[in-house]
């Protein structure tokens, strides 16, 4: 069988969780028995395989739309996967299975959320492929159990992996990488997103302060800075100014040190598909794990990590200050080869779809 994985989102972007995902889903087919053909744009910057369609330079709107369908349908693969954003609403037909990948469905739960692009761009086509779609892959069940109620098609959720490069990664872990921002191990905790309102900033940075208070903690704050105008936040980060570092983007290295000498990872998302950073933070070293109390993270951490309500922030404070935060027992296991086992049944069953 030949499949077709769009990776053209790739170039230029920052490698956030979706853009890794689609790294990992992509050395997951290559190690099945299909013949796998990745169409980048510009360049190549993962393999040397010699099946992969390079798309020159272009314009967004005019490769999306215009010539990545073209290739789809020149190159005449069994299936085309697209694992980052959803596939152009001209590449459906007959001849091939389109096959979207679902993260999450916080375009629909949470659409106030959203930037432009996502909001008008993005959601029509992933509404659509919900009805034109041969299949949706997704990668938790909690995802899963929510879009078997807006669609009809088949949905096979293929798990999430964390990037192989994290397997013993602690040993990488060095004192010196701290002084980059001036902080001691155990002196911090450590959050990693894109800052963006779903990410729910705002109400960690009120939950937070007090123990940061208590403890004498940073919060050590990894990602780009999103989108959102909010001028309560604004004044919360002057407020907290001192007790906040913002890294933007930083090397691996940096981060992997960043995760392992941390006091504790937090994330408060209201919304996530499955939440990768978590585990990279277990992967690292770092034992103690304090999250948003929804399904997926009742489904990924069990009751290994501090759960906190939403909406609730006083409740969280008093949690926070009362309770010793756990650390993960050996029950969690990080799951870095889940791709890798679970694709090839789910081709095998999606090439049956008539």
């Amino acid at each position: 069988m030949k499949v077709l994985i769009d990776l053209t989102p790739i170039y230029g972007r920052k490698a956030t969780g979706v853009e890794l995902y689609a790294i990992d889903l992509y050395k997951a087919l290559i190690k099945s028995s299909h013949i796998v053909i990745p169409v980048f744009h510009v360049e190549n910057t993962i393999d040397n395989n010699h099946e992969s369609i390079i798309i020159k330079k272009t314009p967004r709107l005019l490769l999306e739309n215009i010539i990545l369908p073209k290739v789809v349908k020149n190159i005449k693969a069994d299936v085309a996967i697209f694992p980052i954003f959803p596939p152009p609403i001209n590449v459906y037909g007959k001849d091939i299975k389109i096959v979207p990948v679902l993260h999450d469905l916080a375009y629909l739960k949470y659409r106030s959320t959203l930037n432009v692009a996502a909001k008008y761009y993005l959601t029509p086509k992933m509404n659509r492929a919900l009805k034109k779609a041969t299949a949706i892959i997704t990668i938790s069940e909690t995802v899963k159990s929510d879009a078997s109620k807006i669609t009809k098609l088949p949905i096979y959720n293929c798990g999430e992996n964390i990037a192989e490069m994290y397997k013993g990664c602690s040993n990488l872990a060095r004192l010196d990488h701290l002084r980059r921002w001036g902080i001691e191990p155990k002196k911090y905790i450590i959050s990693v997103s894109t800052i963006e309102p779903r990410k729910n900033f705002k109400y960690l940075l009120k939950v937070i302060k007090p123990l940061l208070e208590k403890k004498h903690l940073k919060l050590v704050l990894v990602g780009r800075k999103g989108w959102g105008k909010d001028k309560e936040l604004r004044f919360l980060i002057e407020e907290m100014k001192d007790l906040l570092i913002f890294t933007e983007y930083i090397d691996w290295k940096y981060l992997v040190s960043l995760y392992h000498f941390a006091y504790a990872f937090v994330l408060l998302s209201i919304d996530e598909g499955f939440g990768r950073t978590p585990f990279e933070a277990l992967a690292c070293g770092c034992k103690k794990i304090i999250l948003s109390d929804i399904p997926i993270f009742r489904e990924t951490f069990k009751e290994d990590a501090l759960f906190l309500p939403l909406y609730d922030v006083s409740k969280c404070k008093k949690i926070c200050l009362k309770e010793d935060i756990p650390e993960v027992t050996d029950k969690i296991k990080v799951p870095f080869d889940i791709l890798e086992r679970n694709i090839p049944s789910v081709l095998n069953e999606i090439e049956m779809i008539k």
